[in-house]
Order: C-alpha cells, then structure tokens, then sequence
C-alpha cells in the first residue's frame, strides 16, 4: 500500500458538501483545511482527526489507519475519544467557542466541520504589539465567559495558548482547537503529548507529569500563562521546569507600564501556582477576587474532592453521564464496563475476518479464478482454431493460381473469420453472463457488506466502513481480473493478425500472378 502523511489534495468533497481548498494548519492530533460550503456558499475550516504518530494514510484512497498493529489500540483511542465527545462540542453554542457545525465520519477518520476565523491569532497580534490595555481586558473578560460556559458543561479545553485563540469578523477572540479536549478519555492522555496536543508552555504541572486532577483551574493555569506572555513579552517557563527550580518572574515586581490592575496582576501570577490547590478553582472565584480585591484561599483535598462529587452528582442528575464517565477516566478511576472497554489489538484482523465470513468472500475469490480459468481456456482453444485456419489458408493459397480461385479464397475468409469471430464471443459472453448470474449471490460493494455486518462496538462501528471499502476493491479487483480476461485482446489480436496476415498473403499471391502473366 502507498502510504504518505499527507492532508488530502485541494478538490476533496468531505461529506458530498465540502471542497477542501487547502491545508490550513497542522498539529500532532489533526489536520487543518480551507473549505467551501458548497450549500451555504461560505468559507468554512474543516478538522480531520488524524494522530500522525500512530497512523498512515492511503495515497490512493485517503483513507487512514494504524501505522503498524502495535498502535492499533492508539489509534482506535484516538478516534473512540473524538467519537464519544463529538455530540456534546456540536452543541456548545457561545460567541467565544468555535462553532461545530457538521460532523462527519469517513475515511477511517473523523472530520469536524466549524466556522472560519478571519482574524488570525492572538499569537501573531502579540508578536506585532500593537495591543492596547483596552484590548486586553475586553479580550480576557470574553475568553473567561467561554470557560465558565465550557467548564459548567464538563469540558476541559487542556490547551489554551495564544495560537489557539483566533479572531472572528468582528474581532472577537474565539476559542479553537479543542484537540487535547476530545482526547482525553483515557489518563495516559494528560501526560504524553502523542495522545493528547498541550503546549509544554502554558500546561499546568498535572496535566505535563500526570499527577494529580484535571480541572477548571488547569484551564486558568493556561490563560494566565498567556496574559503573562502578552503582558511581558516572555514566554513563561514550562511548569515542570519550575516544579525543579521556579525562575518565573513576578508579574507584581515588574513595571506595570501599562497600568493593569494590581489585583489583575497579581490574580494572574497566582493562576500559574505550581500548586493547584491555590489556584482558583473556577470563573468565578477568579471574579469575585476580582471583585473584592483579594487572592483565592487555598482550597483543602477534602473539599475539592466534595465538590468533585457533587459536580458529578448533578451531571449524572442532568442524564451527561457520560461526561462524569470521561471525567472520572481523566482521573484514572476505573468505572467502565467489560463491554465499554476498548477490545484488544487485533480488532482489525478480527472484524475483516468477520465480515469476509458473512458476505462469503472466499468462496467469491473461489467463483472469479474458476471464470478466469475458464475464459483462458476458451481464450487457448480459439488460438488453436486461428492457427490452423491460418496454416490451411496458406497452402489453400500457395496452390491458387488464378485470380477467380484468390477471389474466392478471400470471400471465404471474411465468411469463416465472421463466423469464427462470433463463435468467440457467443462462447465468451456465455461464460460472463454465467460468471455475472452466481455472483449476484454475493456482497462486493462497500455499502452491501456494511448493511449486512452489524457493529458489536463503538471501535468496529468506527473502523467498519473503511475495513469494508478496502476489502470491496479487493473484490472488485478480483472481478475486474475476470472480466479483463472476458474482453482480452490476447484471442482477438491473435485472431485479427491472422486474418490480416491472410489477406495479405492473397494480396501478394495476387500481385505475383499478374506479374507473372505480365497484366502490371
């Protein structure tokens, strides 16, 4: 198989709707693209889950997979995580938060359609420096809304940063990529960065070593870190590298030039705490400090972990316990099923050998090479038939010697060859129509085998279309070869190179019997 770690080429149509006008951007969980929505005639963004660390992609057909079977699981936890947290992002709806507007699972992927920002990034307005204080407040003020909307619904965004927050027409920060969001169902997710994109920059120290819950105030830990950046110009220091020697730099020692805040300066340094517990624990704590002028009291294990427990409580009260599960999966509290649980590696060999078992795809291999063997036996008899037609029309010719017996020879030839000619295709096409008859017994295309094979879990329904896809060209490759050897020239070339021949050789008989009687 052609392999390359490639976006799909400019012209894709992603769900029957959306061209894809080029890449866009690229990270460790996804690929970016420009597109066109071919319905609302508008610019969209669309998002392709595609961890490139574990998987490929076919050159030919675009569709991904593993890499290698060791990273099958990896994969499939990628694209099981995207699939449990699609349906909840489709219905966040807030002016900060990136709109998703259309779904859609193919290619052994999943694409994520939103709303196309047009006013670049954060990142790219703090390396020109032209933002005011003004700016600044107004932009946070609108993010901290987008968190406590994300937050109150159990999402965790796990990689706030200034390239992540775009603009919008009206030059409204927006909130986008929510890559480590949807990954992080299993725990492993918060710690290596193949399984879930943070940048190492702005991630609090529980979600870079591990240890420790994931929460709002990780979140806070990432905005903080980049109003620091924005404010000073310097990129803080990766939280494990202070958990070793702290170097940050004091946001209340340096000269506030600008002329923030003292509370709002000093808010953010303690956002950045090493500690999580010191940090606000939510939107609106951060506020009501604000508000009151004072810093956020150091929260106790004891009650974080009650409140964690009401959250969930009221989650599961409100039917999203689903959300509960995935929060309690970050934790690494073991609640899932036997028949929740991700299946062993070797899904994939196990559900082609499925699904080649209902739609008897053996015994299909089986139909076509027995047609194939007999067209080329058909195909041999009539060589045989042409070469002795041929060796007799040369003696037949060899011995006429007037022009009425070449005539004759020459009409006799277009009536045998006509004959002989559909002797090979009636014979042939015989053979197809029996070959086509018996095969219609059987499932080739992709979407028969998918309407006869049902899903027994989320990871097959996930892998299913592309399993059936890659094994309907195998079968109609095997067809093709049948019908191939149906209409192969090998017969019909020998046959018409003899007829050819023939008629030249009576052309030249011709030629030496009037030069013989001296007609030229």
């Amino acid at each position: 198989m052609e392999t390359a770690v490639v976006g799909l080429p400019p012209g894709t149509l992603v769900g029957e709707r959306y061209k894809l006008l080029g890449v866009h951007g690229r990270g460790g969980f996804g690929i970016t693209y420009a597109a066109w929505d071919t319905q609302k005639e508008e610019r969209v963004a669309v998002k392709e889950c595609f961890p490139q660390e574990v998987c490929v992609r076919d050159a030919k057909t675009g569709a991904i997979q593993p890499a290698c079977a060791e990273w099958e699981q990896r994969y499939l936890k990628a694209l099981e995580s995207m699939r449990k947290e699609v349906e909840t992002l489709s219905k966040l709806r807030h002016p900060a938060v990136v709109q998703m507007r259309d779904v859609i699972w193919g290619n052994g992927s999943v694409f994520c359609v939103m709303s196309w920002l047009p006013g670049g990034t954060l990142k790219e307005r703090m390396e020109q420096g032209t933002i005011t204080r003004e700016k600044s407040l107004e932009w946070l003020n609108t993010l901290l809304d987008a968190l406590r909307y994300l937050h109150g619904r159990g999402v965790y965004h796990r990689d706030i940063k200034p390239g992540n927050i775009m603009f919008d027409a009206s030059d409204a920060p927006v909130i986008i990529d929510f890559g480590a969001a949807l990954n992080r169902g299993d725990r492993t997710t918060t710690s290596t960065t193949s399984q879930g994109e943070f940048s190492r920059n702005y991630a609090a120290p529980e979600q870079i070593t591990g240890k420790g819950d994931v929460g709002a105030w990780t979140d806070l830990y990432a905005l903080s870190a980049t109003w620091y950046e924005l404010l000073t110009g310097v990129r803080p220091e990766s939280s494990d590298a202070r958990l070793m020697r702290d170097g940050l730099k004091p946001l209340t020692g340096m000269p506030n030039k600008l002329g923030y805040p003292e509370i709002l300066l000093a808010l953010l340094e303690r956002n950045m705490s090493l500690l999580s517990a010191s940090r606000c624990q939510s939107v609106d704590q951060w506020r009501q400090c604000v508000e009151d002028g004072v810093l956020p009291a150091l929260v106790q294990p004891g009650k974080r972990r009650r409140r964690i427990l009401i959250a969930i409580g009221v989650l599961a009260a409100l039917g999203l316990g689903g959300l509960c599960g995935v929060y309690l999966a970050i934790r690494g509290d073991s609640t899932a099923t036997a028949a929740e649980q991700m299946p062993a590696v070797g899904l994939r060999k196990q559900l082609i050998a499925r699904v080649e078992s209902e739609i008897q795809a053996q015994e299909y291999r089986k139909l076509c090479e027995q047609y194939t063997h007999r067209i080329n036996q058909l195909h041999e008899e009539h060589k045989k038939l042409i070469r002795r037609m041929d060796d007799r029309y040369r003696t037949d010719i060899a011995q006429a010697g007037s022009e009425d017996a070449l005539e004759t020879l020459r009409k006799r030839l277009w009536k045998e060859a006509r004959e002989l000619d559909d002797r090979m295709q009636g014979e042939a096409r015989a053979i197809y129509d029996e070959f086509m008859e018996k095969g219609k017994g059987y499932s080739i295309s992709s979407s028969a085998m998918q309407a006869r094979v049902q899903p027994r879990n989320h990871a097959e329904e996930i892998i299913l279309p592309v399993v059936c896809e890659e094994l309907a060209q195998e079968l109609g490759q095997c067809q093709s070869n049948a019908l191939i050897r149906w209409s192969s020239q090998d017969a019909a070339t020998v046959f018409s190179d003899a007829v050819s021949r023939i008629e030249s050789a009576i052309d030249a008989r011709y030629d030496a019997l009037m030069d013989r009687q001296g007609k030229r």
